[in-house]
């Protein structure tokens, strides 16, 4: 099993990646582009390659529309 769609979105959720530059990490990264995406109507998903394979991140948003067409 792999990383699950509530472990990555998940306020506080700590993955097993670490920073690269040693900075300090809270787990709110990914729960907040979710809440960001959602808020315009769009939505952010992951599936899971398998144990330590990676992940496939997908964010959709709404296209633009053309405020001169009616």
């Amino acid at each position: 099993m792999g990383l699950t769609e509530e472990r990555a979105f998940g306020e506080f959720a700590r993955l097993s990646a670490r920073p690269t530059g040693g900075e300090a990490s809270f787990g709110l990264g990914l729960a907040a582009v979710r809440r960001i995406v959602e808020a315009r109507d769009g939505g952010a998903a992951v599936t899971s390659k398998g144990r330590d394979r990676g992940a496939i991140f997908t964010i959709r948003l709404p296209a633009l529309k053309d405020p001169s067409v009616n």
